[in-house]
């Protein structure tokens, strides 16, 4: 919304400045001479150039082309309407420069006002020459400041999104041991008491008669029920309870700002096996935080399903896309994280239309 906000601005700033200049142009060439059709069209041809710089899915290396076009033109403009407002054209450059290091934005700046100075070579130009590298500088610096916040928030984003998967799967792996750690205290202390109660029960109903025997019997019987009840309870333990993966996922929706968070959990999903769970929490994690980084998306939309015994994750993205996908390391341990379950990673990209990643893992997982 701000980059929106910011191309705005400058669209307006373009056009409040083409108005007076028009006036002027009418006024001394009337717009049919070569100058003034030159000055109209270079003018013009700023602004096609502004647009393309801003768009989302711009690169670096392009909004720098683009850049490089924007100040060819407004330095033409000026030159065309040395006494005119057109050198405001430098002030909207400089701000759009905000965006690169200082290495390259401050020749950048310092050289266009060069130009402009030479000009307009006078005494008293030189002062104008002046106050515009100021404004420069200002613009310049004011959205440096923007744009390096915005990275601190996108920092942010991406450590909150960590944080709450980290959550999940501390949740996953606490909730797992405790459930296996009481098993085995069932399993192996009152398990084995009853065991020894059985036998004992069983010696002595070979050395009693009567009715004593009778209710050696019963406690036996009682005896076994209660093993057998303690077994079940354990092994119902041992059974892994279905991971609300839905909970993890919302968590993870409310600390992300941009791109939205949309997410689709059909009903049917239930991942009953923690490593799975896991994969599939490191899988969305990775997918988040490398739109967060790099996309530059709006929107970020996630489906989970389960279909033919494994669970799908459907990911897309509205970002700039990549004419060809680089596995880095966050997506190769991601890969290989999901093909030691038996599962399988497909990504593709386009420039201009956004990332998809598809995920499939198969929901029995290894043996826990």
């Amino acid at each position: 919304m701000n980059g929106r906000n910011l191309t705005l601005v400058g669209v307006l700033t373009w056009f409040l400045i083409g108005l007076p200049s028009v006036v002027w142009e009418i006024n001394h060439h009337a717009l049919t001479t070569p100058k003034g059709i030159g000055w109209l069209l270079c003018y013009c041809a700023f602004v096609v150039f502004f647009l393309l710089a801003t768009r989302d899915v711009c690169t670096a290396w392009q909004k720098m082309v683009f850049l490089a076009a924007e100040s060819v033109v407004a330095v033409i403009s000026i030159a065309l309407q040395p006494s005119g407002l057109p050198a405001v054209l430098l002030v909207v450059i400089a701000g759009q420069l905000g965006a690169f290091s200082l290495r390259v934005a401050l020749p950048w700046i310092f050289a266009q006002t060069l130009v402009f100075w030479l000009l307009t070579a006078s005494i008293e130009a030189g002062w104008i020459v002046l106050a515009y590298f100021a404004f420069e500088l200002f613009a310049f610096f004011s959205l440096r400041i923007a744009h390096n916040e915005a990275d601190a928030r996108l920092a942010l984003a991406e450590a909150n999104a960590e944080l709450q998967v980290a959550t999940g799967l501390l949740d996953i792996s606490s909730r797992t041991e405790e459930r296996l750690r009481i098993a085995r205290d069932l399993h192996d202390v009152i398990g084995h008491h009853l065991t020894a109660l059985s036998l004992n029960l069983e010696t002595a109903s070979h050395l009693t008669q009567g009715p004593a025997r009778e209710q050696i019997e019963t406690a036996k019987t009682l005896t076994k029920t209660l093993l057998r009840d303690v077994r079940d309870v354990v092994s119902r333990l041992r059974d892994n309870e279905p991971v609300d993966l839905a909970a993890a996922l919302h968590a993870l929706q409310s600390v992300i700002e941009r791109p939205a968070l949309t997410v689709d959990i059909g009903s049917d999903v239930a991942v009953t096996n923690p490593a799975v769970a896991q994969v599939a929490l490191r899988a969305i994690q990775e997918i988040v935080t490398n739109a967060v980084r790099h996309s530059g998306a709006r929107n970020l939309w996630l489906k989970l399903a389960t279909e033919d015994h494994a669970l799908t994750i459907a990911a897309r993205d509205d970002g700039a896309g990549a004419g060809q996908v680089i596995f880095g390391n966050g997506l190769r341990g991601m890969r290989e994280r999901i093909e030691q379950l038996q599962g399988s990673m497909n990504v593709a990209s386009m420039r201009g239309r956004g990332f998809e990643v598809n995920v499939r893992i198969p929901l029995e997982g290894p043996a826990v």
